[in-house]
């Protein structure tokens, strides 16, 4: 079912801009070119006008000293003079406009908006784009630039009126009075162009984001694409769980004793003298897995106490195939001593071994339990 625009309530992520720019989909300012290039025009006209009138007066008076004597040749001469003086400010002209341009969209190099698409063609397309959000806010920004620049430029030429009645009473060229009259007036005229170019770049901003809008499924389709499909990824800690269940299921014929909690957890520990360093944590799992881990350790012979706050403590803070902590020594050493005297009794018989109080030993504080699945 297709998806309307209100259902695209989400701003548009990181990797949506990013596929709009690689497609050339991308809204620039073009007020702020404009702008930029009026500015400029503008500045240089008034900046070095005494310098433009005497070369233009300069250029015009050796045309008209050759006119009629020069040779043919001359015209390509005259031609290189002009080109000389206007291209260094034909390419000023040309690099600002670049810039402005690359500073509301930056450089995207597409080939995508070339590609012939007959949708483009269609009158429904071209209505749908006229009366579209984005149509309607050009149509109505024009209108407000040519009411606003037009009476910005009446009001500045209306407070003008005691000067150019000064200007027409002079007897001769006033040009100071004329520099500051135009001065006063596109000053005032350019200050509104650049307003309005700064707002249209935010304008463009937020129309193109409107447009890249995301719905929930698209945001939902994304992520599949980026982190992963969830169900992906619980199949595959599911997986990775069984695997892990597995190693340790392997591992407890190498255990020394399984601690208890009595049934909620169980935990299989190695201790070999001049074989491992400290005691190793084999196995360990809660309720159901616990019960399994008796239920093997029981059929290999393998003798099961009951050691509620060590096995408490190895749970939260130990997992499988790394060294007890040395705070877990003192309560460790007590279990496989109480393992091996019960060997011993069972070997060599005489007095039977009075069972320690596992469940009442003291365990010191570790600290944070780890997080376990």
């Amino acid at each position: 079912m297709a998806e309307n625009d209100a259902d695209k309530t989400h701003a548009p992520t990181e990797r949506r801009l990013r596929q709009a720019a690689e497609k050339g989909d991308t809204r620039r300012s073009a007020d702020l070119p404009r702008a930029a290039v009026v500015v400029l025009v503008i500045t240089l006209g008034l900046g070095s006008s005494l310098a433009i009138a005497s070369r233009l007066s300069g250029f015009a008076t050796l045309c008209i000293a050759q006119a009629g004597s020069a040779p043919p040749s001359a015209a390509l001469i005259w031609s290189r003079m002009f080109a000389g003086d206007l291209l260094p400010l034909l390419g000023l002209i040309g690099a600002l406009s670049l810039s402005a341009a690359l500073v509301t969209g930056g450089w995207v190099l597409s080939f995508t908006p070339l590609t012939p698409d007959l949708n483009n063609i269609s009158p429904g397309h071209g209505l749908s784009q006229l009366f579209s959000a984005a149509g309607l806010a050009e149509t109505l920004k024009s209108l407000l630039k040519f009411a606003v620049i037009g009476g910005v430029g009446a009001v500045m030429t209306i407070t003008s009126a005691p000067d150019f009645e000064a200007l027409a009473g002079a007897g001769g060229p006033n040009g100071a009075l004329l520099l500051r009259l135009c001065l006063h007036i596109l000053i005032g005229v350019c200050a509104v162009i650049m307003a309005f170019a700064g707002a249209d770049v935010g304008l463009q901003y937020w129309l193109q984001r409107q447009k890249l809008r995301m719905s929930d499924a698209e945001i939902r389709n994304e992520m599949k694409d980026t982190v992963g499909n969830p169900q992906v990824r619980q199949r595959q800690r599911a997986i990775a769980r069984r695997m892990a269940r597995s190693r340790q299921m392997r591992r407890i014929p190498e255990a020394s004793v399984i601690v208890t909690n009595p049934t909620h957890f169980a935990i299989a520990i190695r201790y070999r003298r001049g074989v491992d360093q400290a005691p190793i944590v084999l196995a360990k799992g809660a309720d159901l897995m616990a019960a399994e881990i008796i239920s093997r350790a029981r059929g290999y012979g393998i003798p099961v106490l009951e050691a509620a706050p060590l096995a408490r403590a190895i749970y939260r803070h130990v997992e499988p195939g790394e060294h007890v902590p040395v705070a877990l020594y003192r309560a460790c050493a007590e279990v496989l001593a109480y393992v091996w005297k019960m060997q011993l009794w069972r070997s060599a018989g005489g007095h039977k071994p009075p069972a320690p109080k596992l469940n009442s030993m003291s365990i010191p504080d570790l600290g944070p339990a780890q997080m376990v699945e």
